[in-house]
């Protein structure tokens, strides 16, 4: 089995630049895990921190509740 090298650095400028770029073209989640050589849950949450949608996911900004 392959082991997973993940990179446990924190966010650089360029990583983030990387992440907004990607998600601004709609490359894939999995595309971004290789990229970025981080886990989902890392990429989760930065990308809410930065207000970053995810494409393909419900990963983001979140909305305001509708009130009927």
């Amino acid at each position: 089995m392959a082991t997973r090298t993940y990179n446990h650095e924190r966010w650089s400028k360029d990583d983030d630049r990387l992440l907004r770029s990607m998600s601004e073209t709609g490359k894939s989640l999995t595309l971004m895990i290789v990229k970025l050589k981080r886990p989902v849950a890392s990429i989760r949450s930065r990308a809410i921190e930065l207000g970053v949608n995810l494409p393909e996911t419900r990963i983001g900004p979140r909305r305001k509740p509708r009130i009927v």
